[in-house]
């Protein structure tokens, strides 16, 4: 089992200084968001709510994070974890129309990537982890 845990501001306020992973979970067709940052501390945002300021060291752009009910979020709906990074895979198909398809995902827990990536294509999909 993977650990990992909700960005909160109490957890950004203990990792002061310190190097963190993250990541959200995402669906297929969304894009990944993931990385790594020496985080510096908080900041109140423009609209009222909180933002982490940090040192994108690689990945993704965590000073866009938000607070919103306590967690940080990238987008809506979208809370964002702390932990170890999950596995990352590739998908290459060819749609219906005949165009030639790629996609980033994180296949769900105690499921295999290939078959996942099929139940969301429905198609022959080549699949290879890149993380």
């Amino acid at each position: 089992m993977r650990q990992e845990q909700l960005l909160t501001a109490d957890y950004i306020d203990s990792q002061i200084g310190n190097v963190i992973e993250y990541y959200i979970r995402w669906e297929f067709e969304e894009d990944p968001f993931y990385g790594k940052a020496r985080i510096k501390g908080l900041v109140d945002g423009d609209s009222g709510g909180l933002k982490i300021i940090c040192d994108i060291i690689e990945g993704s752009d965590l000073e866009l994070a938000y607070e919103e009910e306590e967690v940080f979020m990238i987008s809506d709906n979208h809370p964002i974890y702390a932990g170890s990074l999950p596995d990352i895979y590739s998908a290459n198909w060819v749609s219906t129309d005949g165009k030639k398809k790629k996609q980033i995902f994180i296949a769900p827990e105690n499921e295999n990537a290939k078959e996942f990536a099929v139940s969301q294509t429905n198609s022959k999909v080549i699949v290879k982890r890149i993380y």
